[in-house]
């Protein structure tokens, strides 16, 4: 599929934040994250709780940003869909992943006794973006074929990764909304090995965890925030909009972090100034609803793929 060749989305954005806040917000939030980091790093701060405060700033600048200027009003976060449905996936999935996550950092910050791996001497200016770029490969392939599900594999890493597109809106607070067997395939069985397995330092998985993490929660803002050029080097939140497109066909940009692996693997879709007509699933009657919960949680385990095709390309 050449990106290049699929028509235009119909939805030109309307100017909805100030400029500043439309142009400023990533970059701010990125230099904050960098600026900490090193502070963090020369200082000897506590790492593991500068990284939870860290994350709890970030959350709740962006949610603000949310209820102040919402992109869209049909994305919005409600009432109804925070607290009937969110938290549901939260204590499943979303503590599962924020456990995982936070375990993760917490683990390689408190271990005392060194192991070996090629990046276990380098210096943290150069473990982090190597370490940054190996999760990003190897996740990339596990994300992408979760929604290509053209063998046994690969439609069981869809009916895991499905629940986080049944919902018909894009804000922060549902960026927890997973199943929890793709939080444990995504950070217990590629991050966590691999991070070990590289052997690197806790001073860099704690950078490393900051640029995930921000990169994370701001792809899912509704907001209007651009990013210009760095949308070839960055996830932002104009590209993981159009992956969460019910247009199957234009829901690719399936990087977390560094999209430079979308650019070179074909997979890359930009468009500067337009948002997806419609967000979710491309025949949301062949799933269950998102408010579902115990039927999304089934669906790994399904027999039939009733409906599979509605995402899948």
């Amino acid at each position: 599929m050449n990106p290049s060749t699929l028509s235009p989305t119909p939805h030109a954005l309307q100017r909805t934040a100030p400029w500043a806040v439309t142009w400023l917000t990533w970059p701010l939030l990125f230099a904050l994250n960098l600026l900490l980091i090193a502070g963090a790093l020369s200082r000897d701060w506590a790492l593991p709780l500068v990284l939870g405060a860290l994350t709890a700033f970030q959350v709740l600048t962006l949610v603000s940003l949310e209820l102040l200027y919402p992109l869209d009003p049909r994305w919005r976060m409600t009432w109804r869909s925070f607290v009937g449905r969110d938290l549901k996936y939260f204590a499943a999935g979303g503590v599962t992943g924020a456990a995982i996550n936070y375990g993760v950092a917490w683990l390689g910050l408190e271990l005392d006794t060194p192991h070996r791996g090629p990046l276990a001497a380098a210096p943290v200016w150069l473990s982090v973006p190597v370490a940054i770029l190996a999760f990003e490969g190897c996740q990339y392939w596990q994300h992408r074929w979760s929604h290509e599900a053209n063998s046994a594999l690969k439609r069981f890493l869809w009916k895991t990764h499905a629940a986080h597109h049944l919902p018909e809106q894009v804000y922060v607070l549902m960026h927890p909304a997973a199943h929890p067997l793709n939080f444990v395939l995504v950070q217990g069985l590629i991050r966590l090995p691999l991070f070990y397995c590289l052997g690197l330092s806790p001073q860099a998985l704690f950078a490393v965890s900051a640029v995930i993490g921000l990169q994370g929660v701001i792809s899912h803002c509704n907001v209007d925030l651009r990013a210009g050029w760095l949308n070839y080097v960055f996830v932002g939140t104009e590209l993981h909009r159009v992956h969460h497109s019910a247009r199957s066909a234009e829901a690719q940009n399936f990087a977390v972090v560094c999209s430079l692996v979308d650019v070179v693997f074909g997979t890359f879709v930009y468009r500067p100034g337009q948002h997806p007509e419609r967000l979710g699933m491309e025949d949301p009657a062949a799933y269950p609803r998102s408010d579902q919960f115990w039927r999304v949680l089934a669906l790994p385990f399904a027999q039939h793929d009733r409906g599979a095709a509605g995402r899948l390309r």
